[in-house]
């Protein structure tokens, strides 16, 4: 098993408020935890949006960039600019 890194952004609807929070995650490889981690929005077994401040009205969760444990990055969202 490798230990990832997976930086959410919660995304209100409000174009100026985007948080952010970060959970540390188990796969046996990067497909495995990319299939996780979809199936699990899909699901909504993943609650990033209760880790960042609370703010009026709907969100959008979604990861942006995933780590190893080493802090490699190997994994981001052409769309984040953080």
């Amino acid at each position: 098993m490798q230990k990832y890194s997976v930086k959410w952004e919660v995304h209100y609807y409000d174009p100026d408020i985007k948080l952010y929070t970060t959970d540390e995650m188990e796969a046996d490889d990067l497909d495995t935890l990319f299939d996780e981690l979809d199936k699990g929005i899909e699901e909504g077994q993943f609650t990033p949006e209760n880790d960042v401040e609370m703010h009026d009205g709907d969100f959008n969760i979604e990861y942006v960039v995933i780590k190893t444990s080493d802090g490699e990055e190997v994994y981001r969202d052409e769309d984040y600019d953080g």
